[in-house]
């Protein structure tokens, strides 16, 4: 009887021991990664507040050429920092992506390992039966929580982890300088959306 309640324990003690290591290894993961995509767009967002500064400033101070050509150093400067920084906080969110992905996979294998030998002690002790099928679909419980979490991983992280080299590049720089646009369309489109022409039906108080 102690024999029968200790190996039901064990049966059941693998599996669940696996799945909050899974849990856990999700939790840590998907909220790190959301504290680097949050500093990501802290970042740009201050960027863009310090480049709007240093483009008034172009306009204010333009007429002295001295100053002028140390504003469009300190732009240059500062978006090789903006850009170091922006890619190493891109890095780290792949890095750690990579290392939760991994942790996820350790602990499926050993789900597949414990699965494989409660499917062989139903075979050796009961041989193909119902029993053998309920098992097998009792043990596919276990893997929802492992692919759910994948998805999600992918989900938070594919937008920012799949593109690469010049394409992620181009995608970091259009922030700044879109050359899908001449710069007389682009205005044009600005103007459209935030000042368009006033038509005689909308000056109509009627």
């Amino acid at each position: 009887m102690d024999e029968v309640f200790w190996i039901k324990l064990i049966n059941e003690g693998i599996p669940l021991f696996l799945l909050i290591g899974v849990s856990f290894a999700l939790y840590h993961g998907l909220k790190k990664n959301q504290a680097l995509l949050s500093e990501r767009e802290e970042l740009l967002k201050r960027y863009l507040l310090f480049r709007g500064d240093k483009h008034v400033r172009l306009k204010m101070y333009g007429e002295d050429e001295k100053i002028y050509r140390e504003l469009l150093k300190n732009i240059s400067n500062s978006w090789k920092n903006f850009k170091k920084t922006h890619d190493q906080c891109l890095v780290t969110l792949a890095q750690n992506t990579r290392r939760t992905k991994n942790f996820l996979y350790l602990i499926t294998l050993g789900l597949i390992v414990n699965s494989a030998r409660l499917l062989v002690e139903e075979v050796f002790f009961f041989g193909f039966n119902p029993r053998f099928l309920y098992t097998a679909v009792g043990q596919l419980q276990s893997y929802v929580l492992v692919i759910l979490g994948l998805f999600l991983l992918r989900t938070q992280t594919d937008r920012f982890l799949s593109l690469k080299g010049a394409l992620a590049k181009m995608d970091r720089e259009i922030l700044f300088f879109p050359n899908h646009l001449s710069a007389q369309e682009e205005h044009e489109v600005l103007y459209d959306e935030f000042d368009p022409l006033e038509t005689e039906e909308d000056q109509d108080p009627r």
